[in-house]
């Protein structure tokens, strides 16, 4: 799972967008896009969950540490990553620019599915609330922080596979 790999880097988009992704492969591909404009070689995906597709099924869970662009630690592996805490914000974005505000997420602490509502699957910009976390904590509240409208335009998560 982890051969040849030391780490993998987490980013922040920087561009906000309401909750029609077209579901977690739309986010997956704006990571992609993102990070291959910035000159980030792998792949990248969304930390979204959908109520019927958590995190925690669709990334790897890795046993190497997961680190900021600019090489800050952020968890030393997976189990580290979904304990209820990260240890420093996520808050740059794939240029390591910084970035603050609220991000898109759909997942719990533990990296299952906030199943209240998802946006329709993340597919819709009006209808519904989905679950955010933000970008300056470090608590549980980095992925699980508030409720908003579906309409509301917030950054996504992305995460190295």
């Amino acid at each position: 799972m982890d051969s040849g790999v030391s780490q993998r880097r987490i980013f922040v988009t920087d561009t906000i967008q309401d909750a029609n992704f077209g579901g977690t492969t739309g986010a997956d591909e704006l990571c992609a896009s993102q990070a291959a404009a910035a000159g980030l070689q792998g792949e990248f995906k969304a930390w979204l969950s959908t109520i019927s597709s958590p995190v925690s099924d669709r990334l790897t869970q890795s046993s190497v540490p997961y680190v900021l662009v600019d090489g800050t630690l952020i968890a030393n592996d997976w189990n580290d990553l979904v304990d209820d805490s990260i240890l420093a914000p996520i808050n740059l974005d794939a240029t390591q620019r910084v970035r603050s505000g609220d991000v898109w997420t759909g997942t719990l602490p533990d990296g299952l599915s906030y199943t209240n509502d998802d946006c329709e699957g993340f597919t819709s910009g009006s209808v519904g609330i989905g679950l955010c976390g933000t970008t300056a904590l470090i608590n549980a509240n980095w992925t699980a922080n508030a409720t908003p409208g579906c309409s509301t335009e917030l950054r996504l998560y992305c995460i190295e596979q």
